[in-house]
């Protein structure tokens, strides 16, 4: 049976609905139908081939055509409307935006609009914008969860009081610790896990000869130069000489000069200095329970002849070239002063044991964070060491270390960058850009992924509180986020790309739940120092703005406190929570701890003692400043008669991007190469907190009590 032509061509208009508009009422332009006896005349014969659907489809889609219509969108919109029943619907009305109070019972926060721009689809869209300050800042990155913004508020009262250098002692805060702010009890448990997991460990070895004392001869090729090096010391400018040696060491007073030379009734020790005889790329400190434990500083050391110029095709054609790596083991014991405060005893540092390997030089160390298991970064791979058992400055040759992680089946890719996710997991960044997720023991790669188009050049983890977070920083591109629980869609990066060229410029902070790191630029001359928290990674705050290269930080594990590094020698310390949570005025302070200069040995006479090594000069003593965020430039003077223009570059930039005048070429100044500082570490022990090691370029480690001793008049002794 045919039915008429008329009742197989109706039409539909369709609705445009109107998602921005509030009205219910809708007024659409109907058609009207074409008379249905002219278009019956010819029913009898109209048809000639069969009545599929596709064919009315086809002669409407003509019809479309001939009245003006191109949009195949439209069309396809036409088509669907032709089998639905023709119906009116009312418009949606927009969600209302709002702010879940950080007091609200619910735990979910509405998610903004995506953008229609189809550019912005890499862009940030969401609640956190830069110009937020102090307590709205705090309930987007904290919230809204009403306990985290409570424990938020107590770090800030707990810490930001002091804003350049960490107190010895703090209030009381409740329930807050001085480690695992936001895992209560998490160390007291890792503990007990470290015991069983160590047991299966040795009874899963083969019980072979793990390390071997060597004899002098066969100590000589790990063994760096004996030159002296003369260093200038103590207040400026009565500053005294004292010259070092490989292996030496001695206790500071608060002048700055060794502790017995210092004539000072009321002298107060302060730290230590000692001469690591070659240039320290890494170093950490081991995790140590209970307030009488030895403090233990692992520095991984290579030849300052690594570094000089040299005819690279010669050399690494020999079959030693860079073959042995070293790693120093140094042993700090402090002492209860009135108060209860630990300070620095007046005895020397020890060089506990020397650790020999034979598989490259040792570039970079990290402690397992529960027990004496030292990662090494050596030769392109991995060798976790178990150190244990004490030791009078022999070498050691590594013979059988704990786990190898090495990728056997690819011997061009090697490992760059590591960083500690549990006392079982290892993450490793590759020369290929990948990350990968190691287990120690049962040794396995339990995953690895393609992260950055160049290679890693460092990386941290969340430890402890956000162990599966992963920010890693490659030579060559854009810093990223990465969370090993799905690794596979749940990631984020900073849209800058930017030049990475110095590792030690990347740490995680458990107080702020963020990584600071060198300010993502696509600047040459960038010299700052940005914050990302952990849930807007891409949008970076700006932190620290120096005057000439960053080369290392480090946050504290105890308190929230920053320490820089530059290549002019300085250390810097700073307290970030001024920074990220004040209001735009006034300005937050920082110090410079000391200043380290260096002297080639080309620069003095072959007579002079500073022929062999060169010299350094090292000046502490000074005052607070402000935390300037931009360097201005000279500038001619104005013609007279015409004022300065408002925004002409000479100040801030209003926000937290890049100083308007970041160009200034004085932050290019080239430095000599072993003035930098080349590796800071605070320590992570309770009672240690406020220790902290600086390696010099020249071979000298700091090691520096930085707290402040606020213990009041009635406890004193």
């Amino acid at each position: 049976m045919r039915t008429r032509t008329s009742n197989r061509t109706k039409r539909y208009t369709i609705e445009k609905y109107d998602f921005e508009s509030s009205s219910d009422e809708v007024a659409p332009a109907l058609r009207r139908r074409k008379n249905a006896d002219e278009r019956d005349a010819n029913f009898d014969g109209a048809l000639d081939d069969d009545d599929d659907d596709d064919d009315v489809e086809a002669q409407d889609e003509d019809e479309d055509h001939d009245s003006g219509r191109q949009d195949d969108d439209s069309d396809a919109e036409v088509r669907s409307a032709r089998r639905l029943p023709r119906q009116r619907v009312a418009p949606i009305k927009p969600f209302a935006a709002h702010t879940v109070s950080a007091d609200a019972g619910a735990a979910y926060r509405d998610i903004e609009p995506v953008p229609a721009d189809s550019h912005a689809v890499k862009s940030y869209v969401g609640p956190y914008d830069r110009g937020m300050r102090r307590q709205p800042l705090i309930e987007v990155w904290y919230g809204p969860r009403r306990e985290h913004v409570q424990t938020t508020q107590r770090l800030l009262d707990r810490w930001i009081g002091w804003p350049v250098l960490p107190p010895k002692l703090v209030a009381d805060r409740g329930d807050l610790a001085e480690k695992g702010v936001w895992s209560q009890g998490f160390f007291e448990r890792e503990a007990g896990l470290a015991e069983g997991w160590r047991a299966r460990v040795r009874e899963g070895s083969s019980g072979g000869v793990r390390r071997r004392a060597l004899t002098a001869e066969e100590a000589r090729p790990y063994e760096l130069s004996s030159r002296p090096l003369p260093v200038l010391m103590g207040p400026y400018p009565t500053q005294r000489e004292i010259r070092f040696k490989p292996g030496d060491a001695c206790s500071l007073s608060q002048s700055g000069i060794p502790y017995d030379q210092d004539e000072n009734g009321a002298k107060t020790p302060a730290g230590w200095i000692l001469d690591a005889g070659g240039l320290v790329l890494g170093m950490d400190w081991a995790t140590r329970r209970g307030e009488e434990a030895t403090q233990l500083l692992a520095l991984a050391v290579v030849p300052h002849a690594d570094q000089e110029s040299y005819d690279y095709e010669a050399e690494h054609q020999k079959p030693d070239f860079e073959k042995y790596g070293t790693v120093q083991l140094w042993e700090y014991r402090g002492e209860r002063a009135h108060g209860g405060i630990i300070r620095p005893s007046t005895e020397q540092p020890k060089l506990q044991r020397t650790l020999c390997l034979d598989c490259g030089r040792a570039k970079r160390v990290r402690w397992n964070p529960a027990c004496d298991y030292l990662a090494v970064l050596c030769g392109g791979g991995i060798r976790v060491v178990d150190v244990d058992g004490e030791a009078d400055g022999t070498y050691e040759k590594v013979l059988g270390p704990v786990a190898s992680l090495i990728l056997s089946d690819e011997e061009s890719v090697k490992a760059t960058a590591m960083a500690w996710a549990s006392l079982n997991r290892l993450t490793v960044g590759y020369s290929d850009g990948s990350v990968a997720l190691w287990s120690v023991y049962p040794t396995r790669l339990l995953s690895r992924h393609p992260v950055h188009h160049s290679g890693v050049i460092d990386i941290a983890t969340g430890y402890p509180s956000m162990p599966y977070l992963v920010a890693s920083t490659p030579i060559g591109g854009c810093a990223k986020l990465l969370d090993f629980r799905a690794p596979s869609y749940e990631t984020t990066e900073v849209q800058i790309n930017s030049v990475s060229w110095q590792p030690n410029l990347l740490a995680w902070s458990d107080h702020l739940l963020g990584f600071f790191s060198a300010y993502p630029s696509a600047n040459a001359l960038n010299t700052m120092v940005g914050y990302m928290h952990h849930s807007h990674f891409p949008l970076v705050r700006r932190i620290f703005t120096s005057e000439c290269f960053l080369s290392c930080l480090a946050v504290g594990r105890v308190h929230p406190y920053l320490l820089i590094g530059t290549t002019d020698g300085s250390l810097w310390s700073l307290n970030p929570q001024c920074e990220l949570f004040r209001p735009r005025h006034p300005p937050a302070d920082r110090i410079r701890i000391l200043q380290h200069e260096h002297r080639p040995a080309e620069l003095f006479s072959p007579e002079s003692p500073a022929s062999a090594r060169g010299a350094s000069r090292v000046i502490h003593g000074f005052g607070t400043e402000t935390n300037r965020h931009f360097m201005a430039e000279a500038r001619a003077p104005p013609k007279k008669g015409k004022g300065r223009k408002k925004n002409d570059g000479a100040g801030d930039d209003g926000g937290d991007g890049e100083p308007a005048t970041l160009m200034d070429p004085r932050r290019a100044i080239v430095h000599e190469l072993l003035t930098r500082v080349t590796a800071v570490e605070w320590n992570p022990n309770h009672g240690y907190g406020c220790w902290a090691a600086a390696a010099l370029g020249s071979g000298l480690v700091r090691v520096l009590d930085l707290g402040i001793e606020n213990v009041p008049d009635d406890e004193e002794e």
